[in-house]
């Protein structure tokens, strides 16, 4: 007999003031799940070709984080761009990428634990249940994950997915 694991999500909606993202940028296949093994590879490449401390270094924020992006969907090719960004007023260097977030009400959903497993299992989350017992209109703004200050491989690490909403009148 095998039993399932269920995990339980805090989220809330929170109104965020603009800000603006600088990173890199990458376009990943979604072919067969092909974007869960790739997006945790850029990560690592990121952090070993230093990009990872660059970014570091440019984060103006508080409390300090990275994202992850999730931009343009392209149905024909079936592949997503994903960046890794920090939200920073610093000039970008040339061959990184910058966008301006708007004001916006997100859907913050907490994870707890390794990425990128818990990250995973949060989109699993808001995938299969919470976008069932919640619809809502999507913003005109990307989908963001964000990692917090520590070590990404703790049981307790923390980071969240934050899903841009319309809230109804």
């Amino acid at each position: 007999m095998q039993l399932s694991q269920r995990h339980e999500y805090s989220w809330r909606l929170e109104q965020k003031e603009g800000f603006r993202l600088v990173g890199k940028r990458i376009t990943v296949s979604c072919e067969n799940n092909l974007h869960f093994k790739k997006i945790p590879e850029f990560w690592n490449e990121c952090q070993r070709n230093g990009i990872f401390a660059k970014l570091i270094s440019m984060d103006t924020a508080t409390p300090k984080g990275i994202f992850g992006l999730f931009g343009a969907y392209d149905e024909q090719s079936n592949a997503v761009e994903y960046s890794i960004m920090v939200i920073s007023d610093q000039e970008p260097p040339q061959d990184f990428t910058q966008i301006n977030i708007p004001n916006v009400t997100w859907a913050v959903f907490d994870c707890r634990g390794a990425v990128p497993q818990a990250i995973q299992k949060g989109w699993q989350y808001l995938n299969e249940e919470w976008l069932v017992k919640y619809p809502f209109q999507h913003a005109q703004c990307p989908e963001l994950e964000w990692y917090s200050d520590g070590n990404a491989y703790d049981s307790d690490y923390f980071s969240q997915i934050w899903i841009p909403i319309i809230e109804e009148a």
